[in-house]
């Protein structure tokens, strides 16, 4: 550096020293500020970032990997900006909200004195641990010093006694919990003041039947109120009676179901086939076996991703359990070897999960149904070993609209409608853990219309599709199969779309929702629009097919 300095002049040494006291006071400050990682060529970014934020219009689906697949559906539970105050108000006071919040679980621990779970891990003044007793009381020991209560929640204020209560079931005034829907417990739900049926219905379609194809013997056809002209959701006025049973699909033939293969492998469809076999099996051996193999031999076409054997369960036919679970084991036993790697599914119909806390409800439909109850249909789904499960969905609008519930928005007693038919419903899958057990989805019946045309508007199909596809879906339905293409039931013909395959509002509001890789439709070979070309017009909105064998 000496040397350098003794070889130049000293103009040249005094131009050096003011060129380096400029790049001290100017370009240094301007790089300090600079975005870090900045890449020349591109626009800058602020440096400060910020979170997520759904009300600017970001999605969750930004945050998936850039391969997710389009069938992948998320929806925010809670707004990025909101989940820390979320947490903070259950965690708060020892979890005081929690428990205020109804229904309580059947288990559940709390906090002796006031402690926010949100930033401690242990409890001020130790732990109560309360389970609760057949009556309804919660018995809660609390555990530094064993002393025991009893507690419960009236219209929302809460009860403590010392002494155990009575034994015997709270009256309908006394309910443990203010909202309508049920929970995991075996015993049925209490009914509370709001679930008085309005009037008591008379059930002269106890006999109902449901054909073994899915054929709907109360989905309804969706028409608009004359009285309420307005309402953006149509009164179900004109439904299939009982009094008539439904037609059943006529046995597929071998060289049109191929078409239909073909057709459906074309247009990239995964490929069911379907057949219910319990009516063969109550028919007899030989029948039973002449019905299996032809499903086989039908099913081992390498496009085939799998066969549904049965659908509505036990609804009619069979006398006892027992004899519901030998046709499960003999049926998935055969398929299983005879198919290996096929994936296996059953359709179940289970008519008391849409009443909510309706006690009225539920003992109307599990008389009507006695085989089908949430009890024996949870025994079949263990004992079946099925990888599928379509729960009917759609179906006794015209029963569920007899009682009332509590509407959960409101507070006020309500009927069941729809909407709160299929919430109920899948809150009670959910606490029933069947997803454990296979994939579950709805076969939905509540879409189909007898006219040549819808007669919905784009509105009042859209609330529908929300009230039963967008509920189930944000409850934990996996798939949404549709029924009704050109189906038969009491004599009359059943659409989805308007007749020779027309669009309509529903299809439209349907197809729009993004849903095209949860969404199945059911097809019959012999009661189409135009024969295969029917799979290419539904390729368009759903990824999977049910062929009727």
């Amino acid at each position: 550096m000496r040397q350098f300095l003794g070889s130049i002049t000293r103009r040249e040494r005094r131009f050096a020293a003011a060129g380096t006291l400029i790049t001290l006071l100017v370009l240094v400050p301007v790089v300090a500020v600079a975005d870090p990682g900045l890449v020349p060529g591109t626009p800058a970014q602020s440096a400060t970032e910020q979170a997520v934020g759904a009300e600017r219009g970001d999605s969750c689906r930004d945050t998936l990997p850039a391969d997710t697949p389009d069938y992948v559906v998320c929806r925010w539970l809670t707004p990025p900006q909101d989940a820390a105050a979320v947490a903070a108000f259950w965690g708060a006071d020892g979890g005081a909200n929690l428990e205020q919040a109804q229904p309580l679980p059947a288990q559940y621990m709390r906090c002796n004195r006031k402690t926010d779970l949100s930033t401690s891990t242990a409890c001020k003044g130790g732990t109560t641990y309360c389970r609760q007793l057949p009556s309804g009381w919660y018995q809660c020991t609390d555990e530094t010093n064993s002393k025991v209560t009893y507690e419960r929640y009236v219209n929302g204020k809460k009860q403590v006694q010392s002494t155990p209560p009575p034994s015997a079931t709270p009256s309908p005034s006394t309910t443990t919990s203010s909202t309508m829907w049920p929970t995991s417990s075996p015993t049925p739900s209490s009914p509370d003041t709001a679930s008085t049926p309005l009037p008591t219905p008379t059930l002269s379609n106890e006999t109902e039947t449901l054909p073994p194809d899915g054929n709907p013997s109360d989905a309804g056809t969706p028409t608009t109120d004359v009285t309420t002209p307005s309402s953006s959701v149509p009164t179900m006025t004109a439904e299939p009676t009982a009094s008539t049973t439904p037609t059943a699909p006529e046995p597929g033939n071998g060289a049109a179901d191929r078409d239909f293969i073909a057709t459906a492998k074309k247009a990239h469809l995964r490929i069911w086939l379907e057949s219910d076999l319990a009516n063969d099996y109550l028919a007899g051996d030989t029948a039973f076996t002449s019905a299996l193999q032809q499903l086989v031999t039908d099913a081992k076409r390498t496009d085939v991703t799998g066969v549904k054997f049965a659908d509505n369960l036990a609804y009619t036919g069979f006398s006892t359990e027992q004899q519901v679970i030998r046709f499960l084991n003999r049926a998935t036993q055969a398929l299983r070897a005879a198919l290996p790697g096929k994936r296996l599914a059953i359709g179940v119909v289970v008519p008391e999960l849409g009443c909510g806390n309706s006690q009225p409800c539920i003992t109307a439909l599990r008389k009507r149904a006695p085989l089908v109850t949430k009890q024996h249909v949870n025994r079949y789904l263990k004992a079946a070993g099925v990888d599928r499960v379509e729960v009917a969905g759609g179906l006794f609008g015209r029963t569920y609209r007899q009682y009332q519930v509590t509407d959960p928005k409101t507070g006020k007693p309500t009927s069941i409608t729809p909407a709160l038919a299929t919430r109920a419903q899948w809150m009670s899958i959910k606490a029933l853990e069947w997803d454990t057990l296979a994939q579950i989805g709805i076969r939905e019946y509540g879409l189909a219309h007898t006219a040549d045309t819808s007669p919905w508007t784009t509105a009042q199909a859209t609330a529908q599709i929300e009230a039963r596809i967008g509920t189930a879906i944000g409850l934990g339905a996996s798939t949404i199969t549709l029924w009704g293409h050109k189906a038969t039931a009491d004599g009359q013909t059943y659409r989805l779309l308007n007749a020779g395959l027309g669009d309509n509002p529903m299809w439209s509001a349907l197809t729009g929702q993004g849903l095209r890789g949860r969404l199945a439709v059911v097809i019959n070979p012999t009661s189409t629009e135009r024969g295969a070309a029917d799979i290419v017009h539904y390729a368009e909105g759903v990824s999977e097919i049910f062929i009727l064998t």
